[in-house]
């Protein structure tokens, strides 16, 4: 009877592990890893994956660089192209660094500043400003 229960814990354990919704993450990881996937292949799938919806790093610091010279930048077809490339996360932390500018650098973007850059990052994304 001593031996029934040591066995009892893990197979409910597994039973309940079964149960779990599978994580995308891991099917994609476990593919990935199959003999015939060559580590060039994989490693585009992953970097393609960590990129997706996000600008480039450069495209990032030529968007700051342009908007040195304030909401007129807006105006300006690559800025535009630019602004349209960032992730959420990128547009709030352009917004952050420009309302960190230096007087060595250029004007702090104020609080209405970064608003008409929000709508018009909106308005170039086709969506509601």
């Amino acid at each position: 009877m001593g031996a029934a229960r040591e066995w009892a814990a893990p197979l409910e354990a597994d039973k309940r592990q079964r149960r779990k919704p599978i994580d995308p993450r891991i099917v994609r990881v476990r593919r990935l890893l199959a003999d015939d996937v060559s580590l060039e292949r994989a490693w585009h799938e992953i970097c393609a994956e960590h990129f997706r919806g996000r600008a480039a790093a450069s495209t990032v610091e030529a968007l700051m660089f342009s908007l040195r010279a304030g909401v007129a930048a807006l105006g300006k077809p690559d800025t535009l192209r630019r602004l349209s490339e960032l992730s959420d996360a990128q547009l709030r932390e352009v917004a952050v660094r420009l309302q960190k500018f230096t007087a060595e650098i250029a004007r702090p973007w104020p609080p209405e500043d970064i608003e008409v850059l929000l709508a018009t990052r909106s308005r170039v994304r086709g969506q509601d400003a």
